[in-house]
């Protein structure tokens, strides 16, 4: 005995580009794709009849905010009072900056690291100012990590010339920038090595010890043992600090698993890179953490396990699809046909469930097309999506809107460029077993 269940069939078709205010232009030859079990939705584009254009009023977009200003107010507050003097204030200014560049980059934790020590310094506490030295050591990185360790060991260094220092604090001093040292020579073997690791691990320092032991990772000739080092090494330390060792060690496992016609494995590490670029960027910038290499292992993916397979695969793990933000490119007068095509394919994923969810509104089997308009904006960013005119307040409509705000296209010259897609959405009973 059979059962009936809903099969959705989404087909696209028909997407043309024009200036805003004048005829539409031919975009491109037709194409046709099925996004059904998962199956990634592909734009196609193909002439249309020529077609007047109404005069567009660009919308107002929102300032983005600024995630730093909590940032840079307590840096201003901190410096401020400790010119003057005011050291409690400067001490609960700085740590306020500690804590706002916790989500911020290396730079930042660099400046609220350093700001704390200072603070402390100027207090005259020996045993403070030693331990925000060295939480401004460990809070150091991706970026400039190696100078901002360097001028922490710097600060390290005047405290234990303090009066009233430990007499040992010097010699710790000594030995950890002889493991600073060794960890950036480890390209070839040191009997340092062993020293430096047990001084990183009794330290807490996990960017130490993983810039060692992927040094020993990449000098490694033979394959299979050079692997086990790189996996060993990357997951050494999963600190958004050592963001940029990681994936050094994660583009060199990318090769080898390419190398060895391993798709899924590729594709696995290389969205394992694009985690450890999102855990270092905040939410809002976290939708632009694609990379070139995922592109790369997904076209291999795709061939492998089907059309919109990687997209599919892509949403699993990471909980979300990533993009490129294409309007940080320059794309002089106007965009090309080509561009257009681009960049559509690119988005269409966040396409998929508003469409999705219309074939579930529909009585099965029926089919319905929607022609979608939108305007690309000088600076990249979409807008005045619309459906037909009593179709444009329906759940689909709003929907797509809302998507569309994630889309960028190339910044470009010229008067505002016109799109159009035609959407079939198709709901279709099959018996099953």
């Amino acid at each position: 005995m059979g059962r009936l269940s809903l099969v959705v069939f989404l087909f696209l078709s028909c997407a043309t580009t024009g200036s805003a205010n004048s005829k539409d232009a031919p975009a491109g030859e037709a194409a046709q794709a099925s996004a059904a079990g998962g199956d990634d939705l592909a734009s196609a584009f193909e002439p249309e009849a020529e077609k007047t254009r109404p005069v567009l009023v660009r919308p107002v977009v929102a300032a983005p905010v600024d995630s730093t200003l909590g940032f840079k107010a307590a840096i201003s507050e901190g410096q401020a009072s400790l010119k003057s003097k005011q050291v409690e204030a400067a001490r609960e200014a700085a740590s306020r900056a500690v804590k706002e560049a916790e989500t911020l980059d290396g730079e930042a934790r660099h400046q609220a690291g350093q700001l704390a020590f200072k603070v402390e310094l100027a207090g005259g506490d020996v045993a403070a100012a030693r331990d925000a030295a060295t939480a401004w050591r460990l809070s150091c990185g991706p970026e400039k990590a190696d100078s901002c360790r360097s001028a922490a060991l710097t600060g390290l260094m005047t405290v234990s010339k303090l009066k009233g220092a430990d007499k040992k604090l010097l010699q710790h001093v000594h030995e950890l920038q002889d493991a600073e040292v060794c960890a950036a020579k480890a390209a070839k073997p040191n009997p340092c090595e062993a020293t430096a690791v047990r001084l990183g691990s009794r330290e807490k320092d996990l960017y130490l010890v993983q810039k060692v032991q992927l040094g020993q990772a990449l000098r490694e000739d033979a394959e299979g043992r050079q692997i086990a080092l790189l996996e060993k090494a990357e997951g050494q330390c999963e600190l958004v600090q050592c963001a940029g060792l990681r994936r050094k060690a994660l583009g060199k496992l990318i090769a080898h698993a390419r190398a060895k016609n391993d798709v899924d494995g590729a594709v696995k590490l290389a969205m394992r890179e694009v985690a450890v670029i999102s855990a270092g960027l905040p939410e809002e910038g976290r939708a632009w953490a694609r990379t070139a290499m995922l592109d790369q292992t997904c076209v291999s993916y795709d061939t492998a396990h089907g059309a919109g397979s990687c997209r599919a695969f892509e949403r699993k793990v990471l909980g979300r699809w990533t993009f490129h933000d294409y309007s940080r490119d320059q794309a002089g007068q106007g965009l090309s046909a080509d561009q257009v095509r681009t960049v559509n394919e690119h988005f269409a994923p966040l396409l998929q469930e508003c469409l999705a969810d219309q074939a579930k509104r529909m009585t099965p089997p029926d089919a319905q097309r929607f022609e979608v308009r939108w305007v690309v904006f000088n600076d990249g960013r979409v807008g005045e999506a619309h459906l037909r005119r009593d179709l444009d307040e329906t759940q689909l409509a709003k929907c797509l809107r809302a998507q569309f705000n994630g889309w960028r296209y190339p910044r470009y010259e010229g008067e505002y460029q016109n799109v159009e897609q035609s959407f079939t959405v198709t709901a279709v009973e099959r018996r099953t077993r």
